[in-house]
Formats: structure tokens, C-alpha cells, sequence
């Protein structure tokens, strides 16, 4: 492991600091690079970085850092991952997603060909499938500019594996949790229902949506896993299991104590999914099984935020 060197991009964000910590804690050789923030590094020392850099991607600074380090791994964590910030801004989702991930393929191609692109996707890409559990041949629709765009970099990838023989992974990520994220359902369900002010708790949609989570944890673990493994292909990742908004809500509420009303506006916004759960059996081919009940993840992440809200 020690002789194993992985590059992450996004590596001050919330994805990109808990790989990084985690492979960082496994004896690999990280080298970070991002935009760092002391709500996750007091300084980017403390954790035993191997290199760390401090920039935002595309820069051609890039260039001498990819010939420099010569990764055997690079995790691409950066880029936008909002759906309703690409509701409104989708040209800027579409730089922040697509061209970012272009600039480094074409550089990895150029000056660092035999990295293995390890990319973070999102089951954004399905949309609204017909079918659950969703698994990698699932026809992909998205119903974001966020989804097209995860889409879009997907194309890219095979692209630049299938003509110039990058080995490369792609991984479907379903819904996203755990310490450090400010942001999506979880967050904004903990946020109305520890407000004092609050007297009903005010839902999007009619509560029977789902989706599918996973902890921040596992993702690393699986990425271990793929890089254990030299894995290559489409892969998705979450836990396989359907979480109802509502029993969410609940759960969110027995946490905190709450006994406030529900109110659920039948109103689902405009590139949010209906349902999700992940079918799991490819992932799990390659030693893959979740370790974060989500009742235990959720306990821990709630707690995280009532100490850093």
C-alpha cells in the first residue's frame, strides 16, 4: 500500500476529505488537491499528506503536478454536486462537470497514460427509472442538468478508455451522507426540525419518494476496494436498500425528539427523482459490502450536525 500513489481531486470537499482521510489512515501515498477549508483541515498537515496542492481544477498547474507525481490512481472528487444548482445555473454545471473532467482525461492521456481514472458519478444519470433496483444496464435518462452532465462525463470517460486505453472506473453514486455535509435532505430535514422557530415541519413531495444511502465511509471503502482490485467498468454504489422521505422524517424527529407535525406539499421540485434503489450485485462481486447501517449513520451524522450547526 505504501508504494501505492493516489491523486484526489475535490479533496476539500466533503467526498473528496473523507477518502482522502480514509486511504491517508490505510498507509497509501495521497496526494490532495483543492480548495481547504478549516471546517475539515485545521492544516492539510495534520493528516500525513504525501503532496498537497491548492487549486482550482482546470489550471495548468495541473500539468506539472500530474508529471511530477505520476499517480497509479486518481480520484476525481471535484466538480459541482447540486441538482437544483444546476436547475439554475446549467452552463455553470456544465464547466464545473464536464469540461473539468475533459481537461484532466486529456492530460492523464498526455502525460500520465497509465493512471487509472477512478470517477465519481452520481445515479443521477438513471432519472426516473422504471424499474427498481436500478443495476448498470438500467437505460440512462436523466431529468437534471446535473444528471446530463455526470452523463456527459461518463461518454467522455469511455471515450478516452475505449480509443486511447485508459483503464478507468466509474461509480454510480446513490445519496450521499454522513459528517461534514451541509447540504441535500438529511441536512434540510435536521435543520427545520431543530429549529426553534419551526411549527410544522414543511415536506417537499408526498413522502413516498425514496432514496437509496450511503455513507461517506463506505464510498471510501469501496474505493479501496476498486483500487485493491484494478477494477475497471460502470459500478453502482449505495446500500441497496429504499428509504421512504417519510420514515425518514420520522426517524430524523425519534433523533431529535420532536413531536411537530408533518406537512407534505404534494409538490415534487422540478430534476428531483422519484425513487431509487440501488442494485448492488456488481459491486459486491468484487468484495464490496456496506458497514454503516443507516440507523447508526444517521445517529452519528445528526449528532455531527448538532455540534457544527
Amino acid at each position: 500500500m505504501k508504494n501505492i500513489k493516489i491523486l484526489i481531486t475535490g479533496a476539500g470537499g466533503f467526498l473528496g476529505s473523507h477518502i482522502s482521510q480514509y486511504l491517508t489512515d490505510r498507509s497509501y501515498k495521497v496526494a490532495i488537491n483543492g480548495r481547504f477549508s478549516p471546517k475539515y483541515f485545521k492544516t492539510i498537515h495534520d493528516h500525513n499528506w504525501w503532496k498537497s496542492y491548492g487549486m482550482t481544477l482546470p489550471d495548468k498547474r495541473f500539468i506539472h503536478m500530474i508529471k511530477e507525481i505520476q499517480p497509479h490512481f486518481l480520484v476525481h472528487c471535484a466538480g459541482s454536486a447540486s441538482v437544483q444548482h444546476s436547475m439554475k445555473e446549467p452552463y455553470r454545471d456544465f464547466l464545473a462537470n464536464v469540461k473539468m473532467c475533459a481537461f484532466i482525461l486529456e492530460n492523464l492521456r498526455i502525460y500520465a497514460p497509465e493512471c487509472h481514472f477512478i470517477f465519481l458519478s452520481s445515479a443521477a444519470v438513471y432519472g426516473n427509472p422504471l424499474s427498481l433496483p436500478v443495476n448498470e444496464n438500467t437505460l440512462c435518462k436523466p431529468v437534471s442538468p446535473y444528471g446530463y452532465h455526470k452523463m456527459l462525463c461518463e461518454n467522455l470517460i469511455e471515450e478516452y478508455s475505449s480509443i486511447y486505453g485508459l483503464r478507468t472506473t466509474i461509480l454510480r453514486i446513490f445519496s450521499a451522507y454522513g459528517e461534514r455535509l451541509k447540504k441535500q435532505v438529511i441536512y434540510d430535514l435536521f435543520k427545520k426540525i431543530s429549529d426553534p422557530a419551526t411549527f410544522r415541519i414543511e415536506v417537499l413531495g408526498t413522502g413516498n419518494e425514496t432514496r437509496d444511502f450511503i455513507h461517506a465511509l463506505d464510498i471510501a471503502k469501496a474505493i479501496e476496494i476498486i483500487i485493491l482490485n484494478q477494477s475497471c467498468g460502470i459500478f453502482n454504489l449505495g446500500s441497496g436498500q429504499e428509504i421512504e422521505i417519510h420514515a425518514l422524517v420520522e426517524k430524523i424527529k425519534n433523533i431529535l425528539q420532536s413531536s411537530l407535525p408533518v406537512h407534505y406539499s404534494n409538490v415534487v421540485r422540478q430534476g428531483d427523482p422519484l425513487n431509487w434503489r440501488a442494485d448492488m450485485n456488481k459491486i459486491m462481486s468484487i468484495g464490496f459490502t456496506p458497514s454503516i447501517p443507516f440507523d447508526e449513520g444517521l445517529k452519528k451524522y445528526c449528532t455531527w450536525l448538532n455540534t457544527s450547526c
